[in-house]
């Protein structure tokens, strides 16, 4: 059976090969992914698996906090359920001859519910430069092949995941989860204020072209690079964005991308990309829940970013297929 292929008459994007310059470095950081003993270090866990003892009256917990994140990075890096994960985590107690108890599939997922996840963050020298994406996380609803095939479906359901991610450190500073029907502008003041220290710069998409958003970043003293609408108008009263206007109707939209970092702004749709990485679906039902999964997701990929990340520069023009 002959195959058709329907020719693209679009003309064809510049594309380049890059070259990682720290090879080793990063294959190592790859490998060290999969290490147990990156997860469930035996001396942390012997040290913080049990919480401290109350004060009060009552009954002290079986698990602290720690260990309740730990069952569930392990659940989140290998996609197991919870009866999966309470067996590894058995098998891991075992092998490390550790006599500690091991919470059950329920315990976990109640848990899981009211957890405040701890997301690893560096400290930082100076003014950071934070730039933001938003994506959607499916619940419910038909694969892509089926949507293609037949169309969307009824029962299609999302979580919104807003990020902040230090365009330098190239971690997540800021996460934010919704439901779909929040505007991405709503949700950017308090995922900014998740930013500690200084901001000297915000970079992110046309969609936080709003009085609101400005506000926010006029308030940390920093710097807005957010295209306006192409029909956008003054603010007036002196406003930075005036400026942005004018500077853009003197140097083009492109031009002004290329000289205020604009493009930057790909880091935090890599950095979305890499969340996906992990599943492009949430598995638990109650948004709470969902809270804590994707909160463990960012924590798993920050701690993969400070193992090591490539170093990759621009090595030549590809030549385009004829």
């Amino acid at each position: 059976m002959a195959t058709k292929i329907k020719k693209d008459d679009s003309p064809a994007k510049a594309k380049y090969r890059y070259q990682v310059k720290n090879w080793r470095e990063y294959d190592r950081a790859l490998v060290n992914r999969g290490n147990l003993t990156i997860w469930f270090d035996e001396a942390s866990i012997a040290a913080s698996w049990t919480p401290p003892r109350p004060v009060g009256r009552g009954k002290p917990g079986s698990y602290s906090d720690v260990a309740i994140q730990t069952c569930l990075a392990l659940k989140t890096l290998f996609r197991l359920p919870y009866r999966a994960t309470e067996g590894l985590l058995k098998s891991l107690m075992r092998l490390c001859a550790l006599d500690l108890p091991v919470p059950d599939h329920t315990h976990m997922s109640r848990r899981a519910a009211a957890l405040e996840v701890k997301i690893p963050r560096r400290p930082r020298v100076g003014a950071t430069h934070v730039v933001v994406d938003s994506s959607g996380l499916k619940i419910f609803g038909e694969g892509e092949w089926k949507v293609r095939q037949h169309g969307v479906g009824k029962r299609r359901t999302w979580r919104k995941i807003h990020l902040a991610v230090d365009e330098t450190a190239k971690d997540i500073i800021g996460i934010e989860v919704t439901t779909a029907d929040w505007h991405d502008s709503e949700v950017f003041p308090d995922l900014l204020a998740q930013v500690d220290g200084d901001v000297g710069q915000v970079s992110a998409d046309g969609a936080y072209d709003t009085e609101g958003t400005h506000a926010a970043i006029r308030q940390r003293e920093a710097k807005a690079t957010i295209p306006p609408r192409h029909d956008a108008v003054p603010w007036g009263n002196d406003h930075p964005r005036d400026a942005l206007l004018a500077e853009i109707e003197t140097k083009g939209r492109a031009g002004w991308k290329d000289e205020s970092g604009y493009h930057r702004r790909s880091i935090a749709e890599n950095m979305m990309y890499r969340l996906k990485q992990l599943g492009d679906r949430l598995f638990s039902r109650e948004f709470d829940r969902q809270v804590a999964e994707s909160h463990v997701r960012a924590a798993i990929i920050n701690q993969f970013t400070y193992l090591g990340m490539p170093n990759s520069v621009r090595a030549r023009q590809i030549a385009p297929a004829v």
